[in-house]
């Protein structure tokens, strides 16, 4: 019996270091948590803030702010979002009238194919920019090639050739941001493709001319034609016999529209019929606004 009690107490004692070394290990291990815990939160959390917050003393906004830094930025800034939200189409026109003092520039002889840039630098001489068709052809002109290039991403060919195609609407929006980018100015590119007529009326109306897509000579006959696959995938379809002008004026009681036409010089259109030739080029415009 005496050897038996002296075994079991052995066994207690081992028992009791067993549990004392698990216990020992649960709390090295709280330990090294809470440690990580402190590395990734310093890590992340504005060094300014990290004694404030360590010490309860940041403010609600602190610790909002605080947690904001470390999110990813899933949208964009408001500012930029307002930016380039589309105008809505006004319920009236502000004026029956309206023409604004936009002065043509013709695109010929040197530019045949170059009525999209040119259109853009009679609304750039609008703003008060002094800039000829040609600088703005040779050094902002976003060119491409066939077979590389789409016409949403660049001019396809040379607007000095008479047999390239053209551009559209992201390309003027780009090229205007580069060259008023290098010229210091303030002013904001939209591209309103999309917008109705109407819309585009709101804005001259409210004093700023837009660069529209429209058909050489008003002509019906458009063809979506279908030239290349880009080596990304992207399928170059031009619309045959796009035209592009400056849009500066209209008249609601007449029924017309007033364009700086790089072809034709400043001149009226019937307003129904440039509204079915904008449609059948998509709806395509760009803006330029004075900030």
């Amino acid at each position: 019996r005496v050897l038996f009690r002296s075994t079991t107490k052995k066994k207690q004692g081992m028992r009791r270091k067993v549990l004392v070394l698990l216990l020992l290990i649960a709390a090295a291990a709280v330990v090294f948590g809470i440690i990580q815990y402190q590395k990734r939160a310093a890590s992340e959390t504005p060094a300014a803030e990290v004694s404030q917050l360590a010490a309860g003393e940041a403010s609600e906004s602190q610790v909002v702010a605080a947690m904001a830094e470390t999110m990813p930025e899933t949208e964009p800034a408001t500012e930029a979002v307002t930016t380039l939200t589309l105008p809505a189409e006004p319920a009236e026109l502000p004026v029956r009238s309206c023409q604004l003092d936009a002065q043509p520039i013709l695109q010929n002889p040197e530019l045949p194919t170059g009525c999209e840039i040119t259109s853009l630098t009679m609304a750039l001489n609008y703003l008060g920019y002094d800039v000829d068709k040609l600088t703005m052809a040779d050094d902002y002109l976003i060119r491409g090639e066939a077979y590389q290039n789409t016409f949403d991403e660049a001019f396809i060919g040379s607007p000095y050739d008479p047999t390239s195609w053209g551009c559209y609407a992201p390309v003027i929006v780009q090229t205007a941001q580069n060259y008023l980018a290098d010229q210091g100015g303030s002013e904001v590119v939209q591209d309103l493709t999309g917008c109705s007529l109407k819309t585009l009326l709101g804005q001259v109306a409210g004093g700023t001319p837009v660069v529209t897509w429209a058909t050489i000579n008003m002509t019906p006959n458009v063809e979506e034609r279908y030239y290349w696959t880009t080596p990304d995938g992207d399928d170059a379809v031009f619309l045959v016999n796009e035209h592009c002008l400056l849009l500066c004026g209209y008249d609601l009681d007449a029924n017309t529209v007033t364009v700086c036409d790089p072809l034709e010089g400043k001149i009226d259109y019937d307003m129904d019929v440039f509204e079915n030739r904008f449609e059948l080029i998509h709806r395509q415009a760009v803006a330029i606004y004075p900030q």
